[in-house]
């Protein structure tokens, strides 16, 4: 059973995140004695930021995954700074509490603005990034799943110049682009069924329909290249 889960992490995450808020209003109610509004509104900014480290930890590394927490590392990061900033300037006009209650909330909300900006646009990105890896890792495997049908085909083949076909046609899918676009859909289609064409002649022992089979399958992968270097 694996040690480390989800679960588990999100817990001591959460765990230790309670601790150090436990500690946090321990020493501001045994430091400070006067508690004027600006004292109390400061307090609850505090509170929030404490709210938002929290949050956007977990939002961060929510994937569990080793993209996304790379991807989840810059906000992991600016969420850090915010905490620290709005604690600093919580505990300023805790300590200033005469201070103009106006001028105590404008600068605790625009740090809690500016971080909120800063954190949607670092979301997004990694969301954008996310999905072109994503598409990557479908079109890779779909082009190496292909690559194991032929060289599969080519291992049972009996005859020596179809079984040479054969593995030229896996070297062409080999280094074939794995990346897609809508552009080469109709291509992919046209791979796809005279890929299940030549599995039905090879299983025949068809050999002149599979040569021929494997020479229309390489000529639409060059026809696929062609169309994604000129798209591209």
């Amino acid at each position: 059973m694996a040690r480390v889960t989800k679960k588990r992490t999100a817990g001591m995450i959460g765990l230790i995140y309670l601790i150090a808020f436990a500690v946090f209003i321990m020493l501001v109610f045994f430091i400070f004695k006067d508690r004027s509004g600006v004292f109390w509104m400061s307090f609850i900014f505090a509170v929030i930021a404490f709210a938002v480290k929290l949050a956007s930890t977990f939002l961060a590394f929510q994937a569990f995954e080793v993209e996304a927490v790379f991807f989840g590392i810059p906000l992991a990061s600016l969420s850090l700074y915010y905490f620290f900033a709005q604690v600093f300037c919580a505990v300023v006009f805790m300590i200033f509490h005469s201070a103009p209650a106006k001028l105590a909330f404008a600068l605790q909300v625009i740090i809690l603005a500016v971080f909120a900006i800063v954190a949607i646009i670092t979301l997004f990105t990694r969301d954008a990034i996310q999905d072109v890896d994503d598409n990557i890792k479908i079109s890779t495997t779909a082009i190496k799943t292909m690559q194991a049908d032929v060289e599969s085909l080519r291992d049972a083949a009996g005859d020596p110049e179809l079984k040479n076909r054969l593995r030229k046609l896996a070297e062409t899918i080999k280094y074939s682009d794995p990346m897609s676009n809508d552009a080469v859909l109709d291509i992919e289609d046209q791979i796809m069924q005279s890929l299940s064409e030549l599995r039905i002649y090879c299983e025949d022992n068809d050999k002149a329909n599979a040569m021929q089979a494997c020479r229309n399958t390489e000529m639409l992968f060059l026809q696929r290249n062609r169309t994604l270097r000129a798209t591209k």
